[in-house]
C-alpha cells in the first residue's frame, strides 16, 4: 500500500501562483540494505540475507568506482533497464550564451568551436551522481496491483 497525502495550496505571490491549488505527495518511509538483503532472500533463497547485505553495502563504492571511469551503471528489471546512475557532466552556472562568454573574456564577439573550449575552461565543469529510473520500471511497479491510501487532507 502505498499512503500519500492531499495538500490545498494557498495562493502565493512571491512565486506567481494565484488562486488555490491541490496537489498530492506520497507518504513513504525509508527502509535500509538490511530490510533489502532479507526481500532479496525472499525472492532467491539461494542467496543468503548476509551476502545480500554485503553486496549492498559495497554497491555504493562499485558504482562510483565504475562511474570515475565513465561508465553509466544500470540496473535490470528483466531484460529491462530499471534504473540508470550516471555522472552528469554541466558547466558550473548552466549554459555558456554570448552574454556570459564576454563575461568570462571581454575579447569574445561570438561563440564558435575555436573558443568555446576555452570558455568551458574558464567556467569550469560540475559533476554530480544522477538516478534516474525508466518508465518501464513505473510500469512494472503499476502492474503489482498496488493500493493507494489517503493519510490526511492539510493546507499549506
Amino acid at each position: 500500500m502505498i499512503k500519500y497525502k492531499i495538500r490545498l495550496n494557498k495562493e502565493v505571490e512571491n512565486v506567481n501562483m494565484s488562486g488555490k491549488s491541490i496537489t498530492v505527495k506520497q507518504v513513504v518511509k525509508a527502509c535500509d540494505e538490511s530490510a533489502l538483503a532479507k526481500e532479496i532472500s525472499h525472492l532467491n533463497p539461494l542467496i543468503p540475507e548476509q551476502v545480500a547485505k554485503s553486496v549492498l553495502d559495497n554497491f555504493c563504492e562499485a558504482a562510483l568506482n565504475l562511474m570515475s571511469m565513465g561508465f553509466a551503471v544500470h540496473l535490470k528489471n528483466g531484460n529491462d533497464v530499471a534504473m540508470r546512475l550516471y555522472p552528469d557532466v554541466q558547466v558550473d552556472g548552466g549554459s555558456i550564451n554570448l552574454q556570459k562568454a564576454q563575461e568570462l573574456d571581454p575579447d569574445i564577439t561570438e561563440l564558435t568551436l575555436d573558443n568555446a573550449s576555452d570558455l568551458v575552461q574558464k567556467a569550469g565543469l560540475t559533476v554530480r551522481v544522477k538516478a534516474v529510473c525508466q518508465p518501464k520500471f513505473s510500469e512494472s511497479l503499476r502492474k503489482r496491483g498496488l493500493t493507494l491510501h489517503k493519510t490526511e487532507v492539510v493546507e499549506r
